[in-house]
């Protein structure tokens, strides 16, 4: 339901109205869309009847059946790229399919990853304000998102905000946690059922919140296949002063030959909306893309794609004045797989003042009963400048219980620190873009930093239980802020060397179906978006009670927290030598979740900040809900 920012909030029932409404209004568009095909089915041609009086009942059954399931058994899927490092916490690697991601019931890509051991989600408020992650301090440049190939550049500071990343349509998700770098993928729908495929997911809650997302996946719609996606998250905010919404849409089309070629056309915008005076009141990502895809030999796939990203801002205030514009991305990919080894290389060509160009190259290797290794190469250039990096990856399979697993990594990483503009003419783009800095005199919306890092452990199962510990070192030369709104504009302050730890866990409980999942990370010093100590913990459970597997129970509830925390903080109108970093008093959240499946039915209850904790926060003064419940439903549908 949308609601005007400032006016007085309506009373709850119609917010309860609004979640029903989005549902009512895909099922509309989803019967009259695809109703007429359901009555073509129901009203066979007159010729049907003569080829009946012509056969027996058993032979017109058999064609009838064989016609069946040669319709349903049609579908096609762009070729993949396989091989990957392997999930697990001593690889850094975690994943989410389908099912998982309904599971979590995260409604942003923020939300999903939050449980990640020793990943910080920064949030400059409730929805609709900027959000973005950190891992071992990362900052500016230490994010990287990449949606089916095409890369989600920042083009609103120094890491792609989460606020404008959606989830609707998206089939698969995997974060990369290395100590230099995030790395986030995302795949769109897949099709692994001829008949098409529709998902509605819709709730409601505290604080006049309502969640609507939709999706539609047609295998064999208009001459090739065809994918839709609506979604809305909506809010009145903290106190129900802070109204605020997140609108996103997607659209994509492919033509497959087979499943050994294919060229996709995709569409995709994130707009977000927010009564903060402190952030823009409205802002809108756009990408679009088009990719071929081919698979040149059995273990041999390659792409070509363009595409485009816009940053769009509704704001009539000073400071957004200059702000927005479009950047175009060309790429080429090439990947190789097979059994114990694979490879990929990736050229990436930007246009305006994104780096100029990235070229990416990965491999590894799985040597069976020993363990595996996986190293990267990376080069990018910005200005004048080429920042290089490299890493390395090695893990043992288990002797006895115990496997030991290690990794390096070195190099130099870029990044914006300001959001791109096309307000004025390229040679004129320093002046107008120092326009937007606070404090003046920053030489360029450019930062590098060099980092150095180190982690090795060791990791011991035994029957159910599993418990894993690391060393960790982290040396960089300078820190660059996230880039996100509440810290434009701040400076580059000096690197420095940490050292610490980290420990997970997961052991069964006494319940069949429950376990205990933790971890803890600890550092000798705290530096900006990295506390001292990071502590995340949970009861999971879950358990089918039916052979079919048609009813089953997810639980969860845990607790995610760290000490007090750093953080870069832009004070708008004060000079360069004021801005130094601010803390933020000790977060502890503790959360819960619970979900039946019934079939494809899913119900959901889902809780946030249970203990009503008023003085959470992750940016002075931007304090999040004190406590926010959400009900709702999801519900696949064939055909």
């Amino acid at each position: 339901m949308t609601k005007s920012f400032g006016k007085h909030s309506a009373p709850r029932s119609r917010s309860r109205v609004g979640a029903l409404a989005y549902l009512g209004v895909f099922a509309l568009v989803y019967i009259t869309s695809f109703g007429a095909r359901e009555t073509e089915a129901q009203d066979p041609p007159d010729t049907l009847q003569i080829i009946a009086d012509s056969l027996s009942v058993d032979s017109l059954e058999a064609v009838l059946v064989s016609d069946s399931a040669s319709a349903d058994t049609i579908y096609y899927n762009l070729p993949r790229f396989e091989g990957r490092v392997p999930d697990g916490w001593e690889t850094g690697v975690w994943s989410w399919d389908r099912s998982a991601i309904m599971a979590s019931s995260a409604n942003t890509l923020a939300e999903l990853v939050a449980e990640v051991p020793g990943v910080i989600v920064l949030l400059g408020g409730d929805y609709g304000t900027p959000a973005a992650i950190s891992a071992f301090g990362s900052g500016g440049g230490g994010v990287r998102i990449l949606r089916d190939g095409f890369e989600l550049f920042p083009v609103d500071g120094g890491v792609t905000d989460l606020a404008r990343v959606g989830l609707g349509g998206i089939e698969r998700v995997r974060l990369e946690r290395s100590l230099g770098e995030l790395l986030i993928e995302m795949w769109s729908h897949e099709f692994n059922d001829g008949r098409p495929y529709s998902l509605i997911e819709a709730g409601t809650g505290e604080l006049e919140t309502n969640l609507f997302r939709g999706s539609y996946a047609d295998p064999t719609a208009l001459g090739g296949s065809l994918g839709l996606a609506l979604e809305r998250v909506d809010t009145q905010g903290p106190g129900r002063k802070e109204s605020g919404n997140r609108v996103g849409s997607w659209i994509r089309y492919q033509i497959h030959r087979g499943d050994d070629a294919g060229l996709a056309v995709d569409f995709r915008r994130m707009g977000t909306k927010t009564a903060v005076t402190d952030y823009a009141s409205s802002v809108t990502r756009t990408d679009w893309a088009a990719r071929f895809r081919v698979r040149l030999a059995d273990n041999l796939t390659a792409e070509a794609y363009t595409g485009n990203s816009s940053h769009g801002v509704e704001d009539t205030r000073d400071p957004y004045v200059l702000e927005g514009g479009s950047r175009a991305q060309h790429g080429l990919r090439f990947g190789y797989g097979r059994r114990g080894l694979w490879g990929r290389a990736e050229y990436r060509l930007f246009g305006g003042d994104l780096p100029s160009d990235r070229f990416d190259f990965q491999v590894g290797l799985d040597l069976e009963n020993l363990g595996g290794l996986a190293g990267s190469v990376a080069r990018s250039s910005w200005s004048e400048t080429t920042a290089v990096s490299q890493q390395v990856r090695v893990w043992t399979r288990p002797y006895l219980g115990f496997s030991l697993f290690g990794s390096w990594e070195s190099g130099a990483h870029g990044s914006r620190t300001l959001p791109i503009m096309d307000g004025v003419p390229e040679s004129n783009s320093a002046v107008a873009e120092e326009t937007l800095v606070i404090p003046a005199g920053r030489p360029d919306p450019f930062g590098i930093t060099d980092r150095t890092a180190t982690r090795f452990g060791a990791r011991f199962a035994w029957r159910d239980a599993t418990i894993s510990a690391a060393r960790l070192r982290v040396e960089s030369d300078s820190l660059i802020p996230l880039g996100i709104e509440p810290d434009r504009g701040s400076p580059l302050l000096s690197g420095a060397i940490n050292e610490g730890w980290e420990v997970w866990g997961s052991l069964p409980a006494v319940l069949a179906g429950l376990r205990l999942e933790g971890s803890v990370q600890e550092w000798q010093r705290d530096a900006p978006y990295l506390p001292k100590r990071i502590y995340k913990a949970a009861l999971v459970y879950r358990r089918s009670f039916l052979e079919s597997g048609n009813l089953e129970l997810w639980g969860t509830f845990g607790v995610r927290g760290h000490g007090p925390m750093t953080v870069h903080l832009l004070k708008r109108g004060s000079e360069a030598e004021d801005h130094s970093l601010e803390t933020v008093p000790v977060y502890e959240n503790w959360y819960g979740r619970i979900q039946v499946r019934v079939v494809t039915i899913r119900i959901f209850v889902a809780w946030e900040n249970i203990t009503t904790n008023r003085n959470l926060q992750m940016f002075p003064g931007r304090v999040l809900p004190a406590l926010r419940s959400v009900y709702g439903i999801r519900w696949s549908l064939w055909n």
